[in-house]
């Protein structure tokens, strides 16, 4: 996504954080989680991934390893995908590192599309 915002709120490590116009320089490490951005009247919601931020001179930079718009999460997938990290996580023989990633993963993602990141952003 290449645009003018008026705003966005991003999930970094410690919370969601707000940015608007003149925000201070700041880098910081993206989360699993959703990505609100606004634009006057207009609203897009995504989930991302694992990344980095960069916020410097009124411009945003974010690299993540993946992004979805919140209208092109398949529900079904998502829960599956709930599932089998779950599953992972009990195998005995599982990385346990990459399952509990994959668990935060699946779990943002079907967050998102159900909406229930909003009580942390409005």
């Amino acid at each position: 996504m290449d645009s003018e915002v008026d705003s966005l709120i991003m999930p970094f490590k410690k919370g969601y954080i707000g940015i608007k116009n003149n925000h201070q320089s700041m880098t910081g490490l993206i989360m699993p989680g959703a990505l609100w951005v606004k634009n006057k009247n207009k609203e897009e919601v995504r989930f991302v991934s694992n990344g980095f931020a960069e916020v410097k001179d009124n411009e945003i930079l974010l690299l993540t390893d993946a992004s979805e718009e919140k209208s092109k999460i398949d529900m079904k997938r998502a829960e599956e995908s709930l599932k089998r990290a779950k599953a992972r996580l009990l195998e005995r023989d599982s990385n346990k590192k990459r399952a509990e990633e994959s668990l935060k993963r699946a779990k943002a993602r079907l967050d998102v599309v159900k909406g229930e990141f909003l009580n942390v952003v409005k």
